[in-house]
């Protein structure tokens, strides 16, 4: 490899050089700012009085860093460090302008000795050869770089050792390297130069402190990756080391549970087997039936850790059901660390991981669902959110637009904040410019593992300012600058019509002018209880759907609704029987004619497809009208209705002998004709079952 010549070697820079501001400090007092304090057999790294000690024990490199994202790289800055070895032959120094230690720039000392090279892509891009410099000392010594204009310093004691052409600046990792058998310690870590903006929304306040979630969550060790449930009630998390996990105190991390119960959070229990075993467990998201669980990493038939990736498990009459992975096409992540999200409609993943294509060492991807089990390759989500940092913990909101992640590369407060960005179409590429959460939410530290209930009413997080261990789990009530987009929460039964006792069921909502299915939920498998999160702005379609029973299609109108609600709407499913009388909810009719709407297709869709599949089954239509207007007209109104319905099945391949007609007009209400409010329960179309 082509060796680069120093430029320049002398005690003075000829180069204007301007003020600059402190653009970071650390005197390393405690580690609230979150530096990876390596353990390892070949790194032991520690905190003692106000100084980073640091012994490493292999030829090859290591590096501690932090990401400045608030420095702006293209002007002037530096970056400075005191050092002082403590076993001789020790190799340390400064890296910057990096992303990971396979894409950085260096500077190393050894005794009197230092050395410059640059890695791109795991490669040596420049490789000098070592000098000697006089003005190094054998005890202690400041390490500065400083980037002047198109040029990069590297001083020692307020010495000029030498300058070159900046390179590359990959990204914005800035901090310490050692080599070899080393013992080093490191204080006085500063950055200057020019601060960037931080993009928070204007004039943003939150209305209350953040609040910690109480010893009945938190304890002693770290709790990590909350997942809060759609309607707020439940929590889901990861605590590590604890000797309650599965494999005692050793186990790395387990998942927990805890419920809000009249306004306080209930002792939290151990999950369990088989979602918790001796690996590392973290929910990653829960539907909104609360009926299926997202999992980090995958487990084999016993149930054991198996690798990296992620699984799916589901609610049953006897607990969870062993988890099962989740098919990702092409799937491969060069990182050890991942994340995800699945949607509320449960047809489209978000992941946290590192691919060839990544901009920085980790990104968001997409992966959307191909239906029997399998989901698309990997899509980065493109430069707008991802950066030469790491992003991390994607939350995407119940409005299914809003994604709220962590980075540090985009400018923030501390190491990693937590940043808005909402969902601009339909690709996953095209998102707006992400928004800090501002202050107390993110801090100095590492902030991350963001999740926030449908009702959008409070964010939670975790932090280690005022915790009551390690990391804590928070949580803090939301100013609306920062909500996600407003959505209703349906909730409610799934019963049998004849017996109301409850079904445990598939349920099924789509838009009701298309007919397309936009999500799956599931009814609790004991209770029959179901909850399904809605966005706004649309009229939908939902129904329950079991073997041996007809359907019962109920609609929502969302279009006029501005705030978040909770609508209850039992859902009822007719056993397949002899006499028994179902409602077509979802047949519509212009007003005052007997002609169909086109949303009414897919119910009589559905109708048609059930005599299909029953070749004896005769039925008898029925419509009803409400009692307002003339009797006469009414009646031939509901006669005239049944007969368009007739021939609509009749055009779709039904015999004309199997489906019996009658209209009733008003004679037969099912609710009072006081209100327009009762009067449409009785403006309807209904079946009775004639032969089976």
């Amino acid at each position: 490899m082509k060796k680069i010549a120093f430029l320049a070697v002398g005690m003075f820079s000829f180069l204007v050089t301007v003020a600059q501001e402190i653009i970071y400090k650390e005197e390393f007092l405690n580690n609230e700012k979150g530096w990876n304090l390596l353990q390892s057999t070949i790194d032991d790294v520690k905190l003692y009085n106000g100084t980073l000690l640091w012994k490493h024990e292999e030829i090859a490199l290591s590096t501690i860093n932090q990401y400045i994202n608030q420095l702006d790289d293209t002007k002037d800055f530096e970056i400075s460090a005191t050092f002082r070895p403590y076993k001789l032959g020790s190799e340390f120094g400064l890296f910057w302008g990096g992303v990971n230690k396979d894409n950085s720039n260096y500077v190393l000392f050894q005794g009197k000795k230092y050395k410059y090279f640059q890695v791109m892509a795991s490669k040596l891009a420049i490789d000098n050869e070592w000098k000697t410099s006089m003005y190094i000392r054998m005890d202690e010594n400041r390490l500065s770089i400083k980037k002047v204009q198109d040029v990069v310093q590297v001083w020692v004691n307020d010495t000029k050792l030498f300058e070159e052409s900046v390179r590359v600046l990959m990204g914005k990792g800035y901090g310490f390297v050692v080599s070899g058998k080393t013992e080093v310690a490191i204080d006085n870590f500063i950055v200057k130069g020019t601060k960037l903006p931080i993009n928070v929304a204007a004039d943003l306040y939150y209305p209350e402190a953040p609040e910690n979630l109480g010893e009945n969550v938190n304890t002693r060790f770290d709790e990590l990756t909350p997942v809060i449930t759609p309607n707020g009630k439940g929590i889901y998390f990861s605590r590590r080391f604890s000797p309650d996990n599965v494999g005692g105190s050793t186990d790395q991390q387990d998942i927990y549970y805890s419920e809000l119960f009249e306004g306080k959070w209930t002792n939290a229990y151990n999950i369990g087997k088989p979602l918790n075993n001796h690996g590392p467990n973290a929910v990653c998201a829960v539907t909104p039936d609360g009926n299926k669980v997202l999992l980090m990493n995958t487990y084999d038939a016993n149930g054991n850790a198996e690798r990296q990736g992620l699984s799916i498990s589901e609610k049953t009459t006897s607990g969870w059901s062993m988890p099962e992975p989740v098919r990702i096409k092409s799937y491969y992540n060069r990182s050890e660390f991942n994340e995800y999200i699945l949607t509320n409609d449960g047809k489209t993943l978000l992941l946290a991981i590192d691919r060839s294509d990544t901009y920085g060492s980790r990104d968001l991807y997409v992966s959307f669902s191909e239906g029997n089990g399998y989901w698309s390759a990997p899509l980065n989500i493109g430069s707008n959110i991802n950066t030469s940092g790491t992003e991390l913990s994607p939350f995407m909101a119940s409005d299914g637009v809003t994604l709220y992640f962590s980075s540090t590369g985009h400018p923030g407060y501390g190491k990693n904040d937590i940043f808005m960005s909402k969902r601009l179409d339909d690709s996953w590429t095209k998102w707006s410019e992400p928004k800090n959460l501002g202050k107390p939410l993110n801090t100095e530290g590492i902030d991350a593992y963001y999740s926030v209930a449908a009702s959008g009413e409070y964010a939670y997080y975790i932090s280690t300012i005022k915790s009551i261990g390690e990391n804590d789990i928070f949580r803090i009530k939301l100013p609306s600058d920062i909500k996600p987009e407003p959505v209703v929460l349906i909730k409610g039964y799934v019963l049998n019509s004849k017996t109301q006792q409850p079904l445990a069921t598939d349920i099924h909502y789509e838009d009701l002018e298309s007919g397309r299915e936009l999500g799956l939920a599931k009814s609790d498998p004991r209770s029959g209880y179901y909850e399904i999160v809605l966005p706004l702005h649309k009229v939908y379609a939902f129904f329950a759907n079991k073997e041996g029973f007809y359907s019962v299609r109920d609609n929502l109108d969302l279009t006029e609704i501005q705030d978040y609600q909770e609508i209850t709407r039992d859902l009822y499913l007719s056993p397949i029987e002899i006499g028994q009388y179902v409602q077509l909810n979802n047949v519509f009719f212009y007003r005052g004619k007997a002609m169909l709407e086109s949303s009414s297709y897919a119910e009589l869709n559905k109708l048609v497809k059930m005599l299909k599949d029953n070749p004896t089954m005769e039925i008898e239509l029925e419509g009803h009208t409400d009692n307002q207007g003339d009797p006469d007209l009414n009646t031939k109104l509901s006669v005239d209705r049944v007969m368009a319905v007739k021939d609509y099945m009749v055009n779709k391949g039904i015999e004309p002998a199997r489906i019996m007609g009658k209209g009733w007009g008003g004679e037969k209400p099912v609710a009072s004709n006081d209100t327009e409010i009762t009067r449409k329960l009785n403006r309807r179309v209904e079946f009775k079952i004639l032969k089976f």
